[in-house]
């Protein structure tokens, strides 16, 4: 679930349907009516930018605009009425992807960012596109590397965006410009959107990270981590951006999806956001005139989108989380007056919380449920580093036949991500089989600050590692779990986290691989746009670096793995192609290391389809289980 919007008493967001091939819809829940299914039947809401894409909708009353996967293009969509295509097909030769769209003021248009692809080129812009397509769409903005975030403001006579350039990744640099909109009004002949006058940088820079630009009247309110930390700050015209509250926590995350949407504003004018500290997504609520942040107590410790709805008695906080013990659903959070607690120091009082919907409800009973608690671990440079851990269902920590239980070690993706406290299935699956789990927020990780981030610049392949290892020995070493029964589990860039760790001497005796990144320097040639430098700045800039990369690369020192390996691989990955997968498992079959590969078909980067996801959980049971000499029985 994703892209929470209110609009009025509606909540939309969109859900996978992953038992219809993954197909991603729009649904809509008004109070007192069963949540409805807003986009066609059959029809894939999906946006492709930066192949990640993001949120791919945006509500309209009773209306929808959306993104078709199918043919990529921004559609009208109203009850009763039959669909609009709003932007044109693309050129010969060219394909356009559109995301992050807004509607401006007025209603007429609407602004969005559209990646154009045109031969081996592909551009980033900001265009108008005119809903009653009397103009084709137009360039608002071109020639950086890429833009995220257009927000109009609410008098459609500002637009706000955020910029930035190869080799930065949103959370390495990024800018947060302002400029004046110049959109023709309806019966005006020959006038071409535009903007008016030259855009203001407001904030950030190739050493700063800003995001969520987020309009409050005439006021810009936006995340800045100037001072480490993702923080709210506000600029007015013709002022200095002012930081609105201190609190060393994360009013952020990295941006690696369009439309992150964490932050909004009472109908007071007070900020309601979701931070993260001491591992886990909280709610709160800053009071601008004084800058003190107050806690809401509400379930979620894993947040996805917070909006709010309705006004004085009758206001929310609508939250789109999971808990610790349920998968991600929509709840409303009654807050209590603000001023409760002055110093900010604990949870407002609140309402009870009302879960308004959840897709599946709770697919496991909450008594067998692992919920996760934080641990601190020392690494091998003396930093402190994290980890939630995942106690086996059952008695103590009792594993098979009453010995110390087995630990699956997940090393995140990214490498920036971090690990989530919320309830996930691929976690439990493990705890109520025995294991533990431990996901590991190793250096490099998000959730820390910025400094934290930065100490794995340089280091990825090597630190991460390192963090992942020091974690399983240290659970070990405190008697938690098996230090001899030990798997280590990665996807994507922690795929190549968990085949580094997989080395002679190591705490683990085999790795589960999905869609791993097994050749950095394959990566860095193959890759799409938005990550072709990435490497960069983690790993070193090509060619000067040409020796770190292969030096670090699993499938170019097989010598380096001891154990064996599971690797699962999607037949249409752009990020992380097939060939990487192939490679490494003939590196590990020509040892004569035990590698299973299975590939599937028309997966891409992160499965979607009900009977992957299945088929994989199915693989790795069996697996494990092998390699780690437990019967099924056990």
């Amino acid at each position: 679930m994703a892209g929470l919007q209110v609009v009025g008493d509606a909540c939309w967001w969109t859900e996978g349907r992953p038992h219809e091939g993954g197909r991603q819809v729009v649904m809509r829940l008004r109070r007192g009516v069963e949540p409805e299914e807003m986009s066609p039947p059959g029809v894939n809401i999906r946006s492709e930018v930066h192949e990640y894409g993001g949120v791919a909708f945006w509500a309209e009353g009773d209306g929808l605009i959306c993104i078709n996967a199918g043919d990529k293009a921004l559609w009208w969509l109203e009850p009763e009425k039959r669909p609009e295509r709003l932007t044109p097909p693309a050129p010969r030769g060219e394909t356009h992807r559109y995301g992050d769209v807004r509607t401006v003021a007025g209603g007429r248009w609407l602004v969005c960012v559209r990646e154009r692809h045109h031969g081996d080129v592909v551009d980033d812009e900001i265009v108008a596109v005119d809903r009653l397509r009397r103009v084709t769409p137009a360039v608002l903005c071109s020639g950086r590397d890429f833009y995220a975030a257009p927000r109009p403001s609410p008098d459609g006579r500002r637009l706000a965006f955020v910029a930035w350039d190869h080799p930065n990744m949103p959370w390495d640099g990024s800018e947060l410009w302002v400029a004046d909109l110049d959109l023709p009004e309806a019966g005006r002949v020959g006038h071409r959107p535009g903007l008016a006058g030259t855009p203001s940088c407001i904030a950030g820079g190739p050493d700063e990270s800003v995001g969520q630009p987020t309009w409050a009247g005439e006021d810009l309110w936006f995340v800045s981590d100037r001072f480490d930390w993702w923080q709210p700050y506000r600029w007015g015209a013709g002022v200095t951006a002012e930081r609105m509250c201190s609190e060393e926590a994360e009013f952020h995350e990295p941006d690696w999806v369009l439309g992150q949407a964490t932050l909004d504003f009472r109908h007071d004018g007070h900020l309601v956001c979701r931070f993260r500290r001491d591992g886990r997504d909280r709610v709160g609520i800053l009071d601008p005139a004084t800058g003190a942040l107050t806690e809401v107590a509400q379930p979620c410790v894993t947040i996805a989108g917070l909006r709010c709805r309705g006004a004085g008695a009758e206001q929310e906080i609508v939250v789109l989380g999971s808990t610790a013990t349920e998968p991600g659903g929509i709840h409303a959070v009654a807050a209590g007056p603000v001023g409760a607690d002055p110093e900010g120091t604990g949870p407002e009082e609140a309402g009870p919380e009302v879960a308004l919907y959840r897709p599946d409800g709770a697919p496991l009973d909450v008594a067998l449920v692992s919920v996760p608690r934080e641990i601190r671990f020392p690494t091998v440079v003396g930093i402190e580093a994290s980890l939630l851990f995942h106690p086996p269902h059952g008695s103590g920590l009792s594993g098979p036949k009453g010995t110390l239980p087995p630990l699956v070690v997940v090393c995140h993706g990214g490498p920036t991500s971090g690990a989530e406290p919320g309830f996930n299935a691929s976690v439990q699956m493990w705890s109520t089989r025995g294991v533990a789990v431990a996901v590991v927020d190793y250096r490099g990780s998000s959730g820390h600050g910025r400094a934290f981030r930065r100490l794995l610049d340089g280091q990825w392949g090597v630190a991460d590692a390192e963090d992942c290892m020091a974690a399983a020995r240290f659970l070990a070493d405190k008697g938690l779990v098996d230090g001899g029964a030990m798997v280590i589990k990665g996807s994507s860039a922690g795929g190549l986290t968990a085949l580094r760790s997989l080395v002679a001497g190591g705490p683990f005796v085999a790795a589960v691989v999905s869609y791993g990144v097994t050749d950095l320097s394959a990566l860095a040639a193959d890759t799409h746009k938005f990550e072709s430098h990435y490497t960069d700045r983690l790993v070193g800039p090509l060619p000067e670096a040409a020796a770190v990369y292969e030096e670090r690369s699993p499938a170019c020192h097989p010598e380096r793995i001891e154990g064996a390996v599971l690797l699962l691989q999607g037949s249409k990955d752009p990020i992380v192609p097939p060939d990487q997968a192939e490679r490494m498992a003939k590196a590990l079959e020509s040892r004569g290391l035990r590698c299973d590969k299975v590939v599937f078909e028309g997966e891409g980067h992160g499965f979607r389809r009900a009977d992957t996801l299945t088929r994989c959980a199915e693989l790795e049971i069996a697996f494990v289980r092998e390699v780690l000499g437990i019967a099924p029985g056990d």
